[in-house]
């Protein structure tokens, strides 16, 4: 839909990982906007899915579990193609919301063929109890069209207050779930449709020094044929999915970053507590 490509493009900074595959985020990332007049705390939840799959039911949940003590929802859709059940579902659940709805239809840049199937969509869909929804807003978060409108509509709705976070803050995601997180959409980018959804990023750990942080993570897979495919042919699929991944990393820590990348075999590494714990699924037990 394009909803971290939205909060990178309004924060000016990478906070959010972007993939075309679907359930590329896993966690509720707060990204934090500071402007001269507002202070907006986004929270980038994973996006909504009707695929059979206990991870896929965690995530939804997670979600709509986040609609809760909020002042406003953006709802981002991909007004590029045809809208899906997934919508219809998301839109009933929003139209029952107290909090005010601003529709974001993004990725005018690529195409509008289908902008109007949304709004008409939203329309039939919640007759009854259309009063949550204010604005109808076109945007491209990959060019930045119309953002800054979309940003000050939701600055409207923002009770006055003090700043929840200073000035230089753009996001309380911890440091090495964000590496994480970064790694693992490269592996999203690089590897095989169906090898990512069996993967998950731990990261081992982090030395920050003056003029080098030095990086050691692991990529978990749970088949053996996976860890094939994520090494590749005389490891240079690993090293791809590194060099990649370190040069996002270095925008974020502003130096040279040294990443000692390796993937490890653990299977059925969705069913065990510990490692769930460790990798931030909280009480989730996932399975695919």
């Amino acid at each position: 839909m394009g909803k971290s490509t939205f909060l990178n493009s309004v924060l000016k900074e990478k906070v959010s990982i972007v993939s075309d595959i679907p359930q590329t985020t896993r966690h509720n990332i707060r990204a934090v906007l500071t402007g001269s007049s507002a202070q907006i705390v986004f929270i980038d939840t994973p996006g909504m899915h009707l695929f059979k799959d206990k991870l896929v039911s965690a995530l939804n949940s997670l979600a709509v579990s986040s609609l809760k003590d909020i002042d406003a929802v953006v709802y981002i859709v991909d007004c590029s193609r045809r809208p899906f059940r997934e919508e219809e579902r998301i839109i009933k659940i929003l139209s029952r919301q107290r909090a005010p709805v601003i529709m974001a239809l993004n990725k005018i840049d690529k195409s509008r063929k289908y902008l109007s199937d949304y709004i008409n969509l939203w329309e039939n869909n919640s007759k009854m109890n259309a009063g949550p929804l204010k604005y109808f807003i076109p945007i491209s978060a990959l060019r930045g069209t119309n953002l800054d409108k979309l940003v000050g509509s939701i600055e409207e709705f923002l009770p006055q207050g003090e700043p929840f976070y200073p000035v230089e803050v753009k996001t309380d995601f911890p440091l090495s779930y964000r590496v994480s997180d970064i790694i693992r959409e490269k592996t999203c980018c690089f590897l095989k449709e169906e090898v990512p959804h069996g993967t998950a990023v731990e990261t081992i750990s982090i030395e920050d020094n003056d003029k080098l942080a030095i990086i050691r993570a692991n990529i978990l897979v749970s088949h053996k044929s996976q860890k094939l495919i994520a090494v590749g042919k005389k490891g240079d699929m690993i090293k791809r999915i590194g060099i990649s991944a370190r040069m996002d990393l270095e925008r974020i820590f502003k130096k040279k970053v040294f990443l000692d990348l390796k993937v490890k075999l653990e299977k059925d590494w969705q069913n065990k507590p510990r490692i769930l714990q460790e990798l931030g699924y909280k009480g989730v037990r996932l399975t695919h």
